[in-house]
């Protein structure tokens, strides 16, 4: 991610809070000067008309998909009011969802892509959502978008927001992928006028305090090395899924920047359950973030 954000993508759809969405990528704009581009995608549309096979009514209904989703993102920003932020909007009938968004990230290169999270369980509007309440199409985003991506329950941010960095010492953790997500947490909290905290939960032996040293340690070596400044580092016992969570609601943090993607096969549950827990049961924004292209 850029140490400045230019450009911000609110990928909204209709029943999923857009107002929430789109209020949270203006205000984000407001902090960085950044422009704002609505992005609406009708995947249902799009996969209706896969099934027409009268090319001219094809033709037709993708149209009028067009224009129903521009109607739409009119609607949106016209309910906003907003005078002072850059605003563009565009739109898609395409299907999967995913691809639709995908697409227009690769075509648009925003910065960061805001989205909004669910957190309920079981099926919702014709999608079957896994067991951290993330749907197929969230999975798929997650792993394929090539933007900075902040999943939103659209709470506003403090005065003075808590920015948290949540950083993997592994030593299968990627280099760059740590050097990534502590220069994009410090660039959040500088913009938004808020403090950094570098956060590391691991389940190693709670009784040694030469071992809590030691990541305490590394932490701020990884932050040097990044060239950020904490207001604070944590070192949690525990496995991470649990404590993590629980620390992030008691420190009431904003936002919280976590890779993207794990390292290691063995782990895609113990990341999927803990990014399904922060985006369910906190009131928590979470930016994912990936190392750059062709970094190790």
């Amino acid at each position: 991610m850029k140490q400045s954000i230019g450009s911000i993508m609110a990928a909204v759809d209709r029943d999923d809070r857009p107002r929430e969405v789109a209020a949270k990528a203006v205000a984000l704009a407001r902090l960085s000067g950044a422009e704002v581009e609505l992005f609406h995608c009708d995947a249902e549309r799009a996969y209706s008309r896969q099934h027409q096979y009268d090319p001219r009514a094809a033709v037709r209904a993708r149209e009028f998909c067009l224009d129903e989703s521009r109607r739409f993102l009119d609607s949106l920003w016209t309910s906003l009011e907003v005078k002072d932020v850059k605003a563009s909007m565009s739109v898609a009938c395409e299907s999967p969802l995913y691809a639709g968004i995908v697409h227009a990230v690769e075509r648009d290169h925003p910065d960061l892509v805001v989205r909004g999270s669910r957190k309920t369980h079981g099926a919702a509007n014709g999608r079957a959502e896994t067991a951290s309440g993330l749907d197929a199409n969230d999975w798929e985003l997650v792993r394929a978008c090539p933007s900075p991506l902040l999943l939103t329950h659209g709470r506003a941010w403090k005065a003075h927001p808590a920015i948290a960095a949540a950083i993997d010492l592994s030593s299968a953790e990627s280099a760059e992928l740590t050097r990534t997500i502590l220069r994009t947490a410090a660039a959040v909290a500088r913009s938004a006028g808020g403090e950094l905290e570098i956060v590391h939960a691991g389940a190693f032996n709670c009784a040694s305090p030469q071992e809590e040293e030691s990541r305490r340690a590394a932490l701020e070596d990884r932050a040097r090395s990044a060239g950020v400044e904490a207001g604070a580092i944590h070192v949690i016992c525990g496995e991470p899924a649990t404590v993590l969570p629980q620390f992030a609601l008691q420190r009431d943090f904003d936002l919280i920047v976590l890779g993207a993607l794990t390292h290691r096969k063995a782990l895609t549950a113990l990341v999927g359950t803990l990014t399904g827990k922060l985006i369910e049961t906190l009131d928590c924004d979470c930016l994912l973030v990936k190392p750059s292209a062709g970094s190790k």
